[in-house]
């Protein structure tokens, strides 16, 4: 690839590394472009790391050496522990720092809020949301953890669709049966064998039957019906494919009740708690219809479902930007453009940051043969990784395409005085004395977490999870 000298004399900024951040800012940087990936967590793995269950250990490992080979590249400068918006505000980012062009990368780790008037009293005690829930789960092991706690309790009620909230409520049960299982009977089963069997196997494997461990299964509660849920995209719009599609839904929901031994409540949503000493105590549900795609309440038709553990697993979206125009949780466009961010000339977006949407997972365009691998290998660990795989492969392939494109708008802005791009070496110098950061390979060596399955491997004894 040929590299235009005068492209060194632009600095692109880059919110968010992860996948699309990665994968726009390492395209840059072969083109000659001098790139600063701005991250608000330590490492820039996103999604990857703290919102895909740690089960799925070689997908991440994978991911991860994926990106680091990208943002190692000697033309991009990693910054981390700085989020755009609180560490630095955007309009300084905009209008101090100088920078040639802004690419806004950010994942979405914002959830949808819970609509229960009032709900979030109970915020981080009775209540949890998807995001804060999967990250404690992947980091709770670590010596050094620091982050917020939870205590799953028996009949949780985890209110959501789709297979995010599958992996919750996937976890929960397998973290209720591992401790019961310890508690009651002495057994030390760690998580990657309940996750892999399931629940029934391993039980029958240990002699134990489950109504031994008095456990209260949890319950999945969505407003529409399992045919409904979004594991299975159709392929097109004929009334032939979304049956279909919706047949594969149902069928692979079924088999993770049957795997996870949870219930599920179709057609119902939250619209009230209780609480009992100031403390949850349990959500009334109203009943609904799903009739052409809308949700219509019927009247007078509640019930309630008593529990002290709710976990709201509705969806994600980006932080919404000081200084930036949204549609609902989606960046504003300019006009007839597909990532030119609406007012400026120089702010382009890319990825969730332009769909507002926030699941790894969620894919227009779902590789239909990974999805019937997955139903006829019972859910194996292999295939699910091939799917997640192709999805991604989707977001680097979309965000191929976008960064050629914004490539020609950036080439026409004028290049940067040496002093512009001195000041922002130097600003960028003082984030990286102020953390100790001396370069891209040592900051993620010393910052990588203590994987779970190298402590079982290293402990045999270990009841660490």
């Amino acid at each position: 690839m040929r590299v235009n000298d005068t492209f060194n004399k632009h600095y692109i900024a880059i919110i968010g590394g992860s996948i699309s951040g990665s994968e726009a800012a390492n395209l840059l940087a072969e083109k000659g472009f001098k790139v600063i990936v701005f991250d608000m967590n330590k490492l820039p793995y996103g999604k990857i790391e703290d919102g895909l269950p740690n089960w799925h250990m070689n997908l991440r490992n994978r991911q991860i050496n994926e990106i680091d080979i990208k943002l190692s590249h000697p033309n991009i400068t990693f910054v981390p522990n700085t989020k755009i918006g609180k560490d630095i505000i955007f309009s300084d980012l905009l209008e101090t720092w100088g920078f040639t062009a802004i690419i806004l990368a950010n994942g979405s780790w914002k959830d949808r809020a819970l609509p229960i008037p009032k709900i979030e009293k109970f915020l981080d005690k009775e209540l949890i949301y998807q995001n804060s829930f999967i990250h404690w789960f992947n980091h709770k092991h670590e010596p050094n953890y620091s982050g917020k706690n939870y205590f799953i309790k028996d009949c949780t009620v985890v209110v959501g669709g789709g297979l995010a909230s599958l992996d919750v409520v996937k976890i929960v049960m397998i973290e209720l049966v591992k401790k019961q299982l310890f508690i009651k009977k002495g057994i030390d089963v760690d998580l990657f064998t309940l996750e892999k069997k399931g629940i029934p196997i391993t039980l029958e494997e240990h002699n134990v039957s489950y109504d031994e461990l008095n456990i209260e299964k949890a319950k999945l509660v969505y407003r529409r019906t399992a045919k409904e849920m979004p594991l299975k995209s159709p392929k097109d719009d004929t009334l032939e494919s979304m049956e279909s599609a919706q047949l594969v839904s149902e069928k692979l929901l079924n088999k993770y009740i049957e795997k996870y031994v949870f219930e599920f409540i179709p057609l119902s949503i939250p619209v009230k708690y209780t609480e009992k000493n100031n403390k949850l105590s349990g959500v009334i549900f109203q009943k609904v219809i799903s009739k052409n795609g809308k949700i219509q309440p019927i009247e007078n038709r509640f019930f309630e479902i008593n529990t002290s553990l709710l976990i709201s697993s509705i969806g994600s979206v980006p932080e919404q930007i000081e200084g930036l125009e949204y549609t609902n949780s989606s960046l504003k466009l300019a006009k007839n453009s597909d990532y030119l961010v609406e007012g400026f000339d120089n702010i382009f977006a890319v990825g969730n940051a332009i769909t507002g949407k926030g699941n790894i997972q969620d894919s227009k365009r779902h590789g239909k043969q990974m999805t019937s691998l997955i139903i006829d290998n019972h859910l194996t660990e292999d295939e699910l990784e091939k799917w997640l795989i192709i999805y991604n492969d989707e977001i680097k392939t979309n965000i191929n395409k976008q960064i050629n494109t914004i490539f020609n708008e950036i080439s026409s802005l004028p290049v940067l005085s040496k002093t512009i791009l001195n000041t922002i070496v130097k600003r960028t110098d003082e984030i990286h004395r102020r953390i100790n950061f001396t370069n891209y390979k040592d900051w993620i060596q010393s910052n990588m977490p203590e994987r779970l399955e190298d402590i079982l491997k290293n402990k045999t004894d270990c009841k660490c999870i």
